[in-house]
């Protein structure tokens, strides 16, 4: 369990290092939408392994109330237990490294929340085809868009449970809807749209992003109007959603066409989501350079002015980072091996 006494915080004269760090996860966190905030207080976890309530509100700068929340939050998580300090009425929030990596969302959870998914989304495909009949384009559609999320899904089983549940399943439907062609559902599907991003679970705290996403699973292609008409978001949200979007290349968007509304397109579900999480791994493994020339400048160090206590502390904990990172490339090769395989199938 570790001491249950407050741990010294760094002086000013480390405080680059520190929101160095601290920006090292804040960046995961943004490439995978977390939440900034939570993303920042998780940070600090990591950093010194056990922290108060106070000692996250001066380090971040966040209200109490706001670091509460988010700790509680961990707790359901089983991220992060919680001790009193003898003799003190103060809390020490202490991190739980075996249950998570670099975001605090542990994969026990994610794989939860997808087999429930994969389950929830075999039970709709069977419910469509009794419209398969009068609506054949449509629910072809919607059922390949939907194997497109049993794709993901799979591919995240085979990294963390290592186990292979399924072959993949045939997703392109670029035979059914030319991408200038957006698709106009005669049924209602806001309820399936809205009962997808709950179990996945994303930007719970975000439920613009989670409403114009999940439009865009069920949607190959739509325009700006058709986003507006079916999320009843304003004309400058939908803009500023897609503008960051595009950034992120989570969505692709038509060359211009004269006097026609632009098209965006989300081209596949499964590839989309895991060509981000391998971009944000590579993001990881890419920093272990900066990570060692940081250990030089510190043990370069140890007999200047720089106070020695943080550089003991400095060079054991990223040392320890990079440790981490090394072990969760060897781990991640199955996911990298289950987007090879899904790529060739889709190919």
């Amino acid at each position: 369990m570790g001491s249950m006494q407050e741990i010294r915080l760094l002086s000013k004269q480390s405080k680059k290092i520190e929101k160095e760090l601290v920006t090292f996860y804040k960046t995961i966190g943004n490439m995978c939408s977390l939440n900034s905030k939570t993303t920042e207080i998780f940070a600090y976890l990591k950093i010194y392994d056990a922290l108060s309530q106070v000692q996250l509100r001066k380090l971040t700068g966040f209200s109490l109330g706001t670091i509460s929340a988010t700790l509680q939050s961990f707790l359901d998580l089983d991220i992060i237990n919680r001790g009193m300090i003898p003799k003190t009425h103060k809390n020490l929030y202490r991190i739980k490294p075996e249950n998570v990596n670099f975001v605090y969302t542990p994969n026990i959870r994610i794989i939860a929340d997808l087999e429930k998914l994969d389950s929830f989304i075999v039970e709709k495909q069977t419910e469509l085809q009794a419209l398969q009949s009068k609506h054949p384009i449509e629910v072809t559609f919607l059922h390949m868009r939907l194997n497109s999320l049993r794709n993901y899904a799979e591919v995240q089983r085979r990294q963390i449970s290592r186990e292979k549940k399924y072959s993949f399943f045939p997703e392109d439907v670029s035979e059914l809807k030319s991408l200038d062609q957006t698709i106009t559902y005669p049924f209602e599907i806001k309820e399936l749209e809205e009962n997808i991003m709950e179990i996945l679970g994303y930007y719970r705290d975000d439920p613009i992003k989670v409403r114009i996403r999940s439009i865009f699973f069920t949607h190959r292609s739509v325009n700006q109007q058709k986003l507006m008409d079916l999320s009843g978001f304003s004309r400058s949200t939908i803009s500023r959603f897609l503008d960051q979007e595009l950034k992120r290349e989570y969505i692709r968007v038509l060359p211009r066409e004269n006097r026609k509304p632009r098209i965006y397109y989300l081209h596949s579900i499964s590839l989309t989501i895991l060509s981000n999480i391998l971009r944000t791994d590579n993001y990881i493994y890419s920093y272990i350079p900066r990570f060692h020339e940081i250990l030089t400048t510190l043990q370069s160090e140890r007999q200047s002015e720089r106070d020695r206590q943080d550089v003991t502390f400095l060079v054991a904990k990223i040392e320890e980072i990079i440790r981490h990172i090394e072990d969760f490339r060897n781990g991640t090769r199955f996911i990298r091996q289950a987007y090879h395989d899904l790529l060739k199938f889709l190919e």
